[in-house]
């Protein structure tokens, strides 16, 4: 992992934690004081310490665990192979819980009261309950739902989508499709600000910024 600094652009330090996923996909948060990495395919994450860019620990997760986010106090992990999701507690740097998920699970955002994970293969987003980790229900979205992404907040979900438009906005209560947004743009990333939302399209190496809300469905 390479660490940057934000005024400079310049590399400040490169940490040797391996990498869960050679083949692609994958990301990086930072949670409870730490930066939190898949470094393992065989099922570890890095957990750095961001003041003396050391290894703090490495957490045991299930084979082929590429995908993080952070919320409810937690740490959560995709296993995308194992089709499982993963809670990590900060505090004892283990595994405290997990659910079993559908098809090619991917990334997931923890926000607006659940754990939301893209079921990739489905075609599905999951809500799932950050105690329980029951499964509170499913939307269906298209026949897939790979390589895009998702978020939470002010209110809503957000999907980046690959096929038939560029970004979905789901009901966090409902679980209903309140917007499709958007032509089909090919795979990218999305992220939600208060302003707006961010949208990128890396096959046409686009950025596209989302200030207009979405609107409710009828």
């Amino acid at each position: 992992m390479w660490r940057i600094n934000l005024k400079t652009a310049a590399v400040e330090a490169k940490i040797a934690t391996g990498l869960a996923n050679p083949k692609g996909e994958t990301n990086v948060i930072a949670a409870a004081g730490s930066v939190w990495v898949p470094s393992d395919p065989q099922g570890r994450v890095a957990r750095i310490d961001p003041a003396t860019n050391a290894i703090l620990a490495t957490i045991a997760v299930a084979p082929e665990t590429w995908y993080l986010a952070a919320g409810f106090d937690a740490v959560w992990a995709v296993s995308s192979e194992g089709r499982l999701l993963q809670r990590i507690d900060p505090a004892a740097n283990a595994v405290s819980g997990k659910a079993e998920l559908g098809d090619t699970p991917g990334f997931l955002a923890a926000g607006e009261g659940a754990v939301w994970v893209q079921e990739q293969g489905d075609g599905t987003v999951a809500k799932v309950d950050p105690s329980s980790l029951g499964i509170a229900g499913r939307t269906k979205i298209g026949d897939n739902l790979k390589w895009g992404d998702i978020d939470t907040g002010g209110g809503a979900v957000w999907l980046r989508t690959t096929d038939q438009q560029t970004m979905v906005v789901i009901d966090p209560a409902t679980l209903k499709i309140r917007a499709r947004m958007g032509p089909a743009v090919g795979s990218g990333a999305l992220r939600w600000t208060p302003a707006g939302v961010w949208t990128s399209a890396h096959d046409n190496q686009t950025l596209s910024w989302w200030s207009t809300p979405a609107p409710a469905a009828p």
